[in-house]
């Protein structure tokens, strides 16, 4: 005998979308020392997976769990990714001066989008796996030339974001949890 489909409530829906908010908010906490925002991008895209599954709760107690237990090797991945940044503002001030300026600006910006879908890649891989961050940065890249329509729709989400960021500044106190969750998302595991 078949089953009648399980209905949702506005309020499961509303439970989920509260999660993700507040897991923004514990991202952009312990992201205030600017080395440790890696880390708890991490432990964001970590409790969002479980929470997406159902395999934890409560939430803020987890997040703190999974912040200290990816800081062991995230600080040092997030000094690389700063000094990615740095690398790519001086890179674009050298372009600046060269002829054909134009096309080489549009071929850097197109290298730091594919960086940045890597570096929040790399994140996800680390949170819903249990690879080392060398391991989960080739795993990252390789999935990113793997799956390009899953590439698109991160990076999409990583410029929707940082429009966000852009046109309110106070949501950058909860925009990474839906940018984590779009990442588990987009991740293919599980």
């Amino acid at each position: 005998m078949p089953t009648a489909p399980v209905r949702t409530t506005w309020r499961a829906g509303l439970g989920e979308f509260s999660d993700c908010l507040l897991a923004g908010l514990l991202v952009a906490l312990a992201s205030v020392p600017v080395v440790t925002a890696v880390p708890a991008f991490t432990a964001g895209c970590r409790v969002l997976d479980r929470v997406r599954h159902d395999l934890g709760r409560p939430l803020w107690t987890t997040f703190w769990a999974d912040f200290r237990e990816a800081a062991r090797g995230g600080v040092p991945f997030g000094l690389a990714c700063v000094a990615a940044v740095v690398l790519f503002a001086v890179d674009l001030a050298v372009v600046a001066s060269m002829p054909g300026a134009g096309a080489l600006r549009a071929a850097l910006w197109l290298l730091a989008v594919a960086a940045v879908v890597v570096a929040v890649r790399t994140c996800e891989v680390v949170a819903t796996g249990s690879e080392p961050w060398r391991r989960a940065f080739v795993t990252a890249a390789r999935e990113t030339a793997a799956a390009p329509k899953n590439a698109l729709l991160l990076a999409a989400a990583i410029g929707l974001a940082g429009l966000l960021v852009w046109m309110l500044p106070i949501l950058a106190l909860v925009v990474a949890g839906p940018l984590a969750l779009a990442a588990v998302a987009t991740g293919g595991r599980r």
